[in-house]
């Protein structure tokens, strides 16, 4: 068992509260690894105990959002389709999450550094190719839900802007258009971070037309693709979407109007 294994138990377990920047460095440097229990239940899962534990203090937490981006994790080899180097943007985007989610109470991290946390992330959101979920022996890829779950955060944080949530808006366009058949909860993921907006921007009748608009170019590809494979399964994700959207409406019983507007396009989709 390496050190680094050990000290990570150790943090899980609570015998070890706090950790240098040197131990923070190692991790980061481990953030990707193609090792699932490594990466996933060792280092996300240490981290987010310190982040709730509240064992990062300020410095530290500039600290990590500075070496990620110095690093350009987010975006590493972000040109490649298909490459292990979607675990190190997937993860990254996890701890960009976690981070914002403790600062949007906290507001102690830097103003500056959660900026260009929000800008890198709509640059990443609007490159990102490799869609895998699940991917044999290496555990989960899953850069569309993690994706889903940073804007959930950049939607909820103070510093969130109504041009942030436009973005957000795009952003989950895309990831529903470029579907190729998700198969691991990646709209309900999506579904999420719609929800978080609605709740904080834009207006009903903004968001009414954006998945009306979004409805009608997915059923143009459709019509004008007969038999292709993709604009299908886009169509499909947005209509799990859609379907995860409503519930998660009714959930928390808001929006009733968009509520009843997403119900009659459901309805459309099914009959």
């Amino acid at each position: 068992m390496s050190n680094l294994t050990m000290i990570l138990q150790s943090i899980l377990s609570g015998e070890i509260k706090h950790v240098s920047n040197e131990f923070i460095d190692e991790m980061i440097e481990n953030i990707g690894s193609t090792d699932p229990l490594l990466r996933d239940q060792l280092i996300y899962g240490a981290f987010c105990h310190l982040i709730k534990g509240h064992q990062l203090n300020k410095q530290q937490l500039d600290y990590i959002l500075t070496v990620l981006q110095n690093k350009q994790l987010l975006t590493l080899d972000i040109e490649k389709t298909i490459s292990d180097a979607v675990f190190t943007r997937s993860f990254t985007a996890l701890f960009y999450a976690a981070i914002l989610g403790y600062d949007a109470s906290k507001q102690i991290v830097s103003k500056d550094l959660i900026r260009q946390v929000m800008d890198e992330t709509h640059d990443y959101m609007s490159q990102e190719q490799d869609i895998r979920g699940y991917v044999e022996s290496k555990g989960w890829a899953h850069a569309a839900a993690h994706g889903a779950d940073l804007l959930v955060y950049i939607a909820k944080h103070p510093m969130s802007t109504d041009e942030d949530a436009r973005k957000i808006l795009l952003h989950i366009a895309r990831f529903i258009s470029i579907s190729e058949g998700y198969r691991d909860d990646e709209e309900e993921r999506l579904a999420r971070s719609f929800v978080s907006l609605c709740k904080h921007h834009l207006s009903e009748e903004f968001i009414e037309e954006w998945f009306t608009e979004l409805d009608h170019s997915l059923n143009e590809r459709v019509a004008t693709n007969p038999g292709e494979l993709q604009p299908y399964y886009a169509k499909l994700a947005f209509k799990n979407f859609l379907k995860s959207s409503y519930f998660l409406f009714q959930k928390d019983d808001i929006h009733e109007s968009l509520q009843h507007s997403i119900k009659q396009l459901i309805i459309k989709s099914i009959y």
